[in-house]
């Protein structure tokens, strides 16, 4: 879907401190066969810092950033994968009240490690029909609880799979006016075979958190490719086609050439592998990805994107006339937006 006139108005993140991943092997959280294998170097924890209060922190510098006030905001868009409160509470109210306040609407999404991507492609359609010209858009997830183990969650999916979760909070603040960046096309897709992969081995009610049951999403994975090891063969093919079609999609609607993507904010990764995987398929060449970056952070859920684009501009990587593509896969639903880069924003002086 080709975008007219929305563009990146400011980005805000809100990164706690790294524990290195040595600290996790010393301490006996991480195998360090594992941490051999997956390339992971840290993962920022937030402690005790609740997921809404890191969305908050990094909302109210991508709305600095941005330039507009308050009254200009037409929509509020909260993204989130795991717990963030009380249950039965308005955690878009709460982000809201804590920065922007008004009363335009607020609501919040799942979509896991695409969330925020969603809200992107989501408010380019409510946008064209307000009269206020911008949205926030916020993501936060804090794996510090009892009932994840960041270091392990993922154990059992596989060599390729060696996840480890770290804790941040990103935003964006979308504008018709003007920005850093123009959004060229966003597109999405969903792939509804693959959520038996990940919910493989556990009853859907009554839900996991109510029995105090850990997550382990790698158990489910594993179940799954040892129970119907064919289907969970497909699946896996699926996802990679689909992640492929639809970059190509996107690149073929922004009338680029892989050659023309400067750089890629993509899922964090601690390998190689997922790298090459996603981009190389595509034609694009694989160290424009932020394996490094990524690497030193652990997989932050629907963060990872915002966090990578972020650094981008900060550091001046990427400048006027330089793309960037930001791409998501989350369970079944799959993202793939690119973005031009028009001007280094005041904030990066």
């Amino acid at each position: 879907m080709k975008v007219d006139d929305i563009y990146v108005a400011g980005v805000g993140v809100c990164l706690p401190e790294t524990v290195p991943v040595e600290d996790a092997v010393a301490e006996g959280r991480y195998d360090a066969d594992e941490a051999a294998m997956s390339g992971w170097t840290g993962a920022a924890v937030a402690g005790d810092v609740p997921a809404p209060t890191l969305a908050v922190h990094a909302a109210r510098q991508a709305v600095d950033r941005s330039g507009h006030e308050p009254d200009d905001f037409a929509l509020v868009i909260h993204a989130s994968t795991n717990f963030q409160g009380p249950e039965l509470w308005p955690t878009a109210s709460y982000i809201q009240r804590h920065t922007i306040g008004g009363d335009a609407p607020s609501l919040e999404i799942k979509q896991a490690c695409s969330g925020l991507l969603t809200s992107i492609e989501l408010s380019c359609a409510y946008l064209g029909r307000t009269p206020q010209p911008a949205a926030l858009l916020t993501t936060a997830d804090n794996f510090g609880h009892p009932q994840i183990d960041r270091w392990r969650y993922a154990a059992g999916a596989g060599t390729n799979r060696l996840t480890i979760l770290g804790d941040a909070g990103a935003a964006v603040v979308l504008s018709r006016r003007s920005g850093f960046a123009r959004l060229l096309v966003i597109n999405s897709m969903s792939l509804p075979e693959l959520e038996a992969m990940y919910r493989s081995g556990v009853e859907l009610f009554p839900p996991e958190p109510t029995l105090g049951l850990p997550i382990r999403s790698g158990a489910r994975l594993a179940h799954h490719r040892e129970h119907d090891p064919d289907a969970h063969e497909v699946g896996k093919a699926m996802l990679a086609q689909a992640r492929v079609t639809l970059g190509k999609r996107t690149l073929a609607d922004a009338d680029l050439a892989p050659d023309q993507i400067t750089r890629v904010a993509h899922v964090f990764s601690g390998g190689q592998h997922y790298i090459d995987g996603a981009l190389g398929p595509m034609g694009i060449d694989p160290a424009r990805g932020m394996l490094d970056l990524g690497r030193q952070l652990g997989h932050l859920a629907a963060s990872d994107h915002v966090v990578a684009l972020d650094h981008l501009v900060t550091t001046r990587q990427v400048g006027p006339g330089d793309h960037v593509m930001l791409i998501a896969n989350g369970g079944g639903s799959l993202v793939c937006a690119i973005v031009e880069i028009l001007a280094h924003p005041s904030w990066t002086s």
